[in-house]
């Protein structure tokens, strides 16, 4: 009686299946892990944190003017219109969204003024998600923050933090 080879007994793959799994898996996750790094990493902490500091100022410039405002967001339209406070030397504003968690989705509109004092401005494409919103003058002399989630069919509105 000849035994048969190794290679055609069931039982020795059976038992190579579960090592080469693990490693193959193993694999795929390191590949994972290595092309999608997060986003939210800081090199300069230190400088960050200076930045940070300089933001703070512009926040509570915005205060001392006491700026309110309304906020629209339309699937291809963005309005802003101030409801309270000094703001008769803005003639544009600079607006960003920044994505809580995807970078990628992150973009920078400019609102002009119209004839009724408002800040308009059209959008390239449809928006959703949760964003972070900064809206600040041409010549960053104060910051307003405000976190929304679009789309939203109600007016925002947008005021400093009193604490």
């Amino acid at each position: 009686m000849n035994p048969t080879p190794w290679y055609k007994n069931f039982w020795p793959w059976f038992l190579i299946s579960f090592p080469l799994a693990a490693i193959i898996g193993c694999a795929g996750l390191i590949y994972m892990a290595i092309g999608n790094g997060p986003d939210m990493v800081v090199d300069d902490y230190y400088k960050k944190g200076k930045a940070i500091n300089l933001e703070l100022s512009k926040f509570n410039k915005a205060k001392a003017l006491y700026l309110h405002g309304d906020l629209n967001v339309t699937d291809d339209k963005v309005t802003f219109v101030f409801t309270k406070g000094d703001a008769s030397n803005v003639h544009s504003l600079k607006m960003s969204f920044y994505h809580r968690t995807i970078k990628a989705n992150d973009f920078d509109v400019s609102l002009m003024k119209n004839a009724h004092g408002d800040f308009t401005a059209l959008l390239d494409a449809h928006v959703d998600g949760a964003y972070t919103v900064f809206i600040e003058p041409v010549d960053n002399s104060w910051k307003l923050k405000e976190d929304i989630i679009l789309p939203t069919a109600k007016t925002i509105s947008i005021s400093p933090e009193y604490k």
